[in-house]
């Protein structure tokens, strides 16, 4: 996946040069080599927080996983206290209507049912005050509780909730399992999110030198350079530059293996951020910063 923004740049010589010549040019400036010195400050300025956004992706993808992180764990102790609560309820089976007219039976209601008990109320009550009062469930739902529970559940088990008479056995096991199935969920998407933040901080650790290096050589005054320090900076951005290349296509192979087992993760994960692949966006901002440098390393030594 290649980075949207276009990766690391830097603006070319000749428009610096330009920039230069059109400060002079409305200064009236008698020392072009200051205004020159002033372009190049800027422009390394630029470089610099061109790279810095190299670390700040990574940063905002940890950041992305942390809230998912909260909100899954919110949502796993939310099913588990709906199935304690539902755990305390006592279900009833369901019993035909009198068919004697006045003869005080209960009351029939549609799809069969009985008029609605005061159990099957208290597991629509557990329901709204346990995963419905999650502090992001209207931001990230917004569903009614026949919606949540048809899509948690199924539609069957949503309709005898909302709409049925009693709490059957049957849906009072059908709610205790449900819970349940829904708490491992969470759990395991808790796991995948932890293994998920493992690869961000390895590829912080690989990426955070690799720009370290890249900036070093932008900031130092390269004149001053033997050529011993140039094959030495060489060698140092191009073992920074495998680095980086084989985070990439390790991370280029987990992704697709990812998204072959479970479509749009990555969206799911880092919709919110400028790309759904922050650390091979970073990759490749990287790798253009490790250009970069050697370009300068190199331009450097051939003016000796």
């Amino acid at each position: 996946m290649s980075d949207p923004t276009g990766g690391v740049g830097r603006l070319p010589a000749s428009s610096v040069e330009e920039s230069v010549e059109s400060a002079c040019y409305v200064a009236g400036c008698a020392h072009p080599d200051l205004v020159a010195a002033g372009a190049v400050l800027a422009v390394t300025a630029l470089f610099l927080l061109l790279s810095g956004l190299v670390l700040t992706r990574l940063s905002d993808a940890r950041d992305a996983l942390g809230t998912e992180r909260t909100r899954t764990r919110a949502e796993r102790d939310a099913f588990r206290q709906f199935r304690q609560r539902v755990a305390g309820l006592d279900p009833s089976d369901p019993q035909p209507p009198d068919p004697t007219p006045g003869g005080g039976g209960v009351m029939a209601v549609a799809g069969g049912g009985v008029a609605n008990d005061a159990s099957l109320a208290d597991a629509r009550r557990a329901y709204r005050e346990t995963v419905m009062a999650t502090s992001h469930y209207e931001e990230e739902y917004d569903e009614s509780l026949a919606e949540n529970v048809g899509a948690e559940f199924s539609e069957t088990v949503a309709s005898a909730l909302t709409d049925g008479g009693t709490l059957t056995p049957q849906l009072h096991a059908a709610l205790a399992t449900g819970a349940e199935r829904a708490r491992r969920d969470r759990d395991e998407l808790l796991a995948a999110l932890d293994r998920e933040e493992a690869t961000i901080e390895a590829a912080e650790d690989a990426l955070a030198p690799a720009v370290a290096a890249a900036d070093e050589i932008d900031e130092r005054d390269l004149r001053r350079s033997s050529y011993r320090d140039f094959v030495a900076d060489l060698e140092r951005l191009e073992y920074h530059e495998r680095e980086v290349e084989s985070l990439l296509a390790d991370r280029q192979s987990t992704v697709h293996e990812r998204e072959s087992e479970r479509p749009f993760w990555y969206d799911y994960l880092y919709g919110s951020l400028p790309s759904p692949y922050p650390v091979l966006a970073a990759g490749t901002r990287t790798l253009s910063a490790l250009a970069d440098a050697k370009d300068e390393l190199a331009s450097a030594a051939s003016d000796r």
